[in-house]
């Protein structure tokens, strides 16, 4: 196969934790355009320790019957597979799945997901990388709101909780709220100061 030919292969690929991000894709591959798409049948789990032990984790896949995740489905060449397979290594893989659509529900066909089963799964119940925690979840209220609410739903924490009420335990990663809270200041502040006669 030449290169050309390489480059006209179309291949979906799925990003549910930092791939989601513009900014962390555009390090890895030129960047893409996002539809939303659902997950079905897998739990979206921070229990991958980036370096055995010594790292907080980040996000993986787990294969369960009744659980469902949110993320993003973009295009890829076979040139630009092959980084995202380079990125995602050595802990992850690439496998199949079906997605659908985010808003309709209706299913689009099949993408890639990359998924650690075995290399580096966390059995201390660690908490996740701080840092990349919160690129993942601002870039699925980026989205949208009603994206990134699911996004909260749908993610767990290596222990099994639920990201929802583990927040309210572990604050300082919720710059979520707290962007929401400044903004709603902001805005009140401005108010107030323009009807000042």
């Amino acid at each position: 196969m030449s290169d050309n030919d390489q480059n006209n292969v179309k291949y979906h690929v799925v990003g549910y934790g930092s791939l989601m991000s513009h900014k962390s894709l555009q390090g890895t591959i030129p960047d893409r355009d996002f539809k939303q798409v659902i997950i079905k049948g897998y739990q979206r789990i921070f229990n991958v320790m980036a370096e055995k032990g010594k790292s907080p984790n980040t996000v993986n896949l787990i294969q369960k019957k009744g659980y469902a995740c949110n993320g993003v489905l973009f295009t890829v060449n076979e040139e630009d597979l092959a980084k995202i397979k380079e990125r995602e290594s050595p802990e992850y893989e690439l496998q199949k799945t079906a997605v659908f659509d985010f808003t309709s529900g209706k299913k689009m066909g099949s993408a890639f997901i990359a998924i650690d089963h075995t290399i580096n799964i966390d059995i201390f119940n660690q908490k996740p990388n701080k840092s990349y925690f919160i690129l993942c979840r601002e870039a699925a209220y980026h989205l949208s709101e009603t994206f990134g609410r699911y996004w909260d739903q749908t993610t767990y924490t290596s222990s099994g909780e639920k990201i929802t009420t583990w927040l309210q335990k572990n604050k300082s990663y919720d710059t979520i709220s707290k962007k929401s809270i400044q903004s709603r200041l902001a805005a009140f502040l401005k108010q107030r100061i323009f009807r000042i006669p």
